[in-house]
């Protein structure tokens, strides 16, 4: 019960300080739009613009630049509180529509590129913990941190040009080919490359963390009495090692959640899939306040709620940790 209550703290405490991280990120985005160099008025008339005559286009000015950013932040906010965010002048449509159609695959990005890493980065630890002072180990670990210091955006370049350019085998971008419906094969096969290209730049930290956290607690007391009662080293390093080497592991997901959702973003965009992604770079060019506020704080509160799911996994599965002290 005591757990419970530190917990349920824990959960207040995280929610209470996302209100004012929610104003701030939301004043900030109001503020950078406002001060950016484009054109608002030729990126909403897009090809439009060298056919508008003067007093046309000084009404589209007028419209979609024209507010100063305070009092356009305050009328998103209070119209926000009513459940009303806006209408989007690059998607044509309410933001809530806009975001309610490109979330999901923004998510679907994100939770496939972790499951991914995770898949490879457990055993690329284990192999390395087995012999730590090994060429193998020397050679995953060198190559982890090698790729740890390539961009989430360079790699994406990097395999488009190798396996989509180079080898053909997966497509460039898109969600499906150019006609084809949104079948499962075709949505899986177009997110090959982004979902590799977000693994990526997550498996040197996450594995890199187990390689250590392994190596630590494979000659420990309790795992050389394991292997004295006869317990076999795969069912040792499954029971006895990967369980204690996860727990600082998952305490640095949460950490490096919003890193997640930055990559992908950037990812979204040079494969062009559907995501958020592309919908804030495309009103941050065309200084779409609302959609870019509503994104952004969405993707905040993603990345917020889920360093708070990290952080409970962590109380939940480790009674050494204070809940009171994250």
């Amino acid at each position: 019960m005591t757990r419970t209550v530190a917990a349920l703290r824990l959960t207040g405490r995280r929610l209470g300080w996302a209100v004012p991280l929610v104003v701030l990120v939301s004043l900030a985005v109001f503020a950078l739009a406002a001060a950016s160099p484009t054109d608002a008025a030729s990126a909403f008339l897009g090809a439009r613009d060298e056919f508008t005559g003067g007093t046309a286009r000084g009404g589209v000015e007028g419209i979609v630049a024209g507010t100063p950013w305070l009092d356009a932040w305050w009328r998103w906010v209070t119209g926000a509180l009513a459940g009303d965010l806006g209408t989007s002048t690059t998607g044509r449509a309410p933001v809530a529509t806009v975001v309610a159609v490109r979330l999901p695959w923004t998510l679907l990005l994100m939770v496939t590129g972790l499951a991914v890493s995770i898949a490879v980065a457990v055993p690329v630890a284990m192999l390395a913990a087995l012999r730590p002072h090994g060429a193998l180990a020397r050679l995953l670990t060198g190559g982890l941190w090698a790729l740890s210091a390539v961009p989430a955006f360079l790699v994406a370049l990097v395999l488009v040009g190798v396996l989509s350019l180079g080898l053909g085998w997966f497509p460039a971008g898109g969600l499906t080919d150019p006609g084809a419906p949104a079948t499962a094969a075709q949505v899986g096969t177009h997110l090959a490359l982004p979902v590799l290209a977000v693994a990526a730049s997550q498996l040197p930290w996450m594995a890199l963390h187990l390689h250590r956290g392994m190596a630590e607690h494979l000659r420990t007391p309790s795992t050389q009495a394991a292997r004295l009662r006869g317990v076999a080293e795969w069912r040792v390093m499954l029971r006895h090692v990967l369980p204690t080497a996860a727990v600082p592991t998952l305490a640095i997901a949460g950490a490096r959640l919003p890193e997640v959702v930055a990559g992908s973003v950037l990812v979204e965009e040079i494969f062009s899939w559907p995501g958020l992604g592309g919908a804030l770079v495309d009103a941050a060019l065309a200084q779409d306040f609302t959609l870019l506020a509503a994104s952004t704080v969405l993707l905040v509160l993603v990345a917020v709620v889920g360093g708070l799911l990290a952080d409970l996994c962590l109380v939940r599965i480790d009674p050494r940790t204070d809940a009171d002290a994250l």
